[in-house]
């Protein structure tokens, strides 16, 4: 097995991008089976993305590597990376926007643990989000410089106050850690497949995470009607129960007829898939 290295942290984070478009069935979202509530994209557009963005993870890695301690506004020094890194994702795409938050979440991540890697840490999920709070932290002042909201992202904080993916960078991810990375472990531990352990916990984070793309194409509304149609399919067994497959393709319909995708969770799912199999690759070196 190849060993922990700059080289690996930035493979895994490009490997997220792949399994999560693979996980199928993913409700209102592209995978294997068919392109969600999306009309301009499907699974290959997201194939050709994720190929495009390797050596975004590798610079992101290296650049992070080099500090001995975090500077002042990490976010300074990567930034020019991950705006070159959408140029990239755009040219591969035909200007479709497939990664343009992953992008940043996993740029995030995959920088704390190039970080703790070049310092001798810890690769957990914990460690590395508590130095991804610290890279991201001035993430949402983002915000108080914009007087024409020009994103969706944007918009929605002005008008609600909703911090999206900034605020849960600045936070640690908590999404990641608290809700998908439990979901996720636990259906493995129950037995699931790769494949429906990671079907579970997108469905988790489906139930309760405040997700701005469904704000977005749906309003609040839209989002309530998530979080209870989520919820009660959890409270049914979910993905692991006898015909929790079939329940998620009959979700899969309904957020389709509502032109409704959870994109913000899909890229948490990803970023769980990033950390998960970065604590596995740590474990299994160190034996």
């Amino acid at each position: 097995m190849q060993s922990l290295s700059l080289q690996t942290i930035s493979f895994l984070c490009q490997r997220a991008l792949l399994h999560e478009v693979a996980v199928t069935p993913k409700p209102g979202l592209v995978d294997r089976q068919n392109s969600g509530a999306h009309r301009d994209m499907d699974f290959y557009t997201f194939l050709d993305s994720a190929a495009a963005l390797g050596d975004y993870f590798t610079q992101i890695a290296q650049i992070a590597a080099s500090w001995q301690t975090l500077p002042g506004n990490p976010l300074t020094q990567l930034r020019p990376a991950g705006i070159a890194a959408e140029q990239k994702m755009l040219e591969a795409t035909g200007g479709i926007n497939t990664h343009k938050g992953a992008i940043f979440s996993l740029g995030i991540l995959c920088a704390a643990a190039a970080y703790l890697w070049q310092a001798g840490g810890s690769l957990s999920s914990q460690a590395v989000c508590t130095v991804a709070a610290s890279i991201a932290a001035e993430a949402p002042e983002d915000f108080d410089r914009v007087t024409t909201p020009a994103t969706t992202g944007e918009r929605l904080y002005l008008t609600r106050q909703i911090s999206g993916i900034r605020g849960e960078a600045a936070a640690g991810f908590p999404s990641v850690e608290q809700i998908a990375l439990p979901a996720l472990e636990e259906a493995l531990q129950r037995g699931a497949s790769w494949n429906d352990a990671c079907l579970a916990a997108l469905l988790t984070l489906m139930a309760q995470v405040t997700d701005t793309n469904i704000i977005a194409r749906g309003g609040p509304e839209a989002l309530d009607w998530l979080h209870q149609q989520a919820g009660a399919l959890l409270a049914r067994g979910g993905v692991l129960a006898p015909n929790g497959l079939g329940e998620m393709e009959k979700l899969d319909a309904q957020l389709i007829a509502r032109n409704l995708s959870p994109g913000g969770c899909a890229d948490l799912l990803a970023a769980a898939i990033f950390l998960y199999s970065l604590r596995q690759w740590e474990e299994r070196e160190n034996g």
